[in-house]
């Protein structure tokens, strides 16, 4: 049985504490969140309605540091409190001064060489100091436009091309993301948000240097050519925060390109309420070409926590040190 510990209860970090409470090889030991109000609580007044059923043990309250977890000696945090390796670090660091390994669901934390190299490094050398391991995934990046291209490459004996599309319907998602993405804004306003950095996917250049790294290539830092731009309405139509009048953003499509050494990758992600042909494609191209496709999309949220509950089970298994889901075994669905 592993022990547990869920940091950041946000959707994401309530549901991975649910299911870790609903999985027969972990334990959860531990709920942490800096939000003063979330302090004390117990996990099922946080919102959610919980996946566990007959479980004995009653969840653990939620406390305000890992200091005040560590006597129950977790063995993995799954942490889910911020898309940036820079915010994120301190918590990675402080996880393995308490002998615990960590998934993260951090974008940048899946490939942090592309844009953090120095913090990757330390990161690295005191997790091998720790004898503990630290992984960044989730469903996209991590898998989807990633790790799943890599894997699929596989089948070929070259590649001079991937293209990889995702689209998802962001009406079908939580009300959290259809703010991310910009959902009832005016054009204007989201072209405000993108000149100041808080517009877009995180994780879109990542993903191309992790499926270059998987073909045999190195993506140097900054060389991704990233683009974005908002997805208009043609018709009035309702989400879960509000009308979208014609005119006004649904939601937002992030490009990332990048070539050399005999390679072209290519990601399109596209996250937008209203959005009809949702779907994941995978294309592989070279002497030989292949296509993979998943109809209406990988369900982006139950993936995710998925993802972190399956490597959470195995993550104490693996060498210590930085990894990415390259370095990863197939986890496979045990629960």
């Amino acid at each position: 049985m592993v022990k547990v510990v869920v940091i950041g209860l946000g959707p994401i970090g309530v549901s991975c504490a649910h299911a870790v409470r609903a999985d027969r090889q972990l334990q959860l030991v531990g709920l942490v969140d800096i939000d003063p109000a979330k302090t004390g609580s117990a996990l099922n007044e946080l919102g959610q309605q919980p996946e566990c059923t007959g479980c004995m043990a009653e969840a653990p309250r939620v406390r305000a540091s890992i200091a005040e977890v560590v006597a129950e000696g977790p063995q993995v945090a799954i942490l889910t409190t911020s898309s940036r390796v820079s915010a994120a670090a301190g918590t990675i660091r402080e996880c393995l001064a308490a002998g615990m390994s960590v998934v993260s669901s951090c974008e940048e934390l899946s490939w942090p060489w592309y844009r953090h190299a120095e913090l990757a490094g330390e990161i690295d050398g005191q997790a091998k100091a720790a004898g503990k391991a630290v992984l960044g995934t989730g469903v996209n990046p991590g898998f989807v436009l990633d790790a799943l291209a890599v894997v699929f490459s596989s089948v070929v004996r070259k590649v001079q091309r991937v293209r990889c599309v995702r689209r998802l319907d962001a009406g079908l998602r939580r009300e959290q993301l259809q703010r991310k993405v910009g959902a009832t804004l005016s054009v204007g306003q989201f072209n405000e948000l993108k000149a100041q950095g808080k517009m877009g996917h995180v994780g879109i250049a990542e993903s191309v240097a992790m499926v270059a790294a998987g073909l045999g290539r190195t993506v140097a830092p900054g060389s991704v050519e990233e683009g974005l731009e908002p997805v208009v309405a043609e018709r009035a139509m309702r989400c879960g925060i509000g009308l979208i009048e014609p005119g006004k953003v649904t939601g937002m499509r992030n490009t990332a390109k990048w070539s050399g050494d005999g390679l072209a990758v290519e990601l399109d992600l596209t996250m937008a309420v209203g959005v009809e042909d949702a779907l994941d494609r995978i294309e592989i191209g070279g002497p030989v070409t292949i296509r993979l496709e998943v109809p209406g999309a990988l369900p982006g949220d139950s993936a995710t926590v998925a993802m972190l509950i399956n490597q959470a089970r195995q993550i104490g298994k693996v060498s210590p040190g930085l990894k990415t889901m390259l370095d990863m075994p197939p986890a496979g669905c045990r629960g």
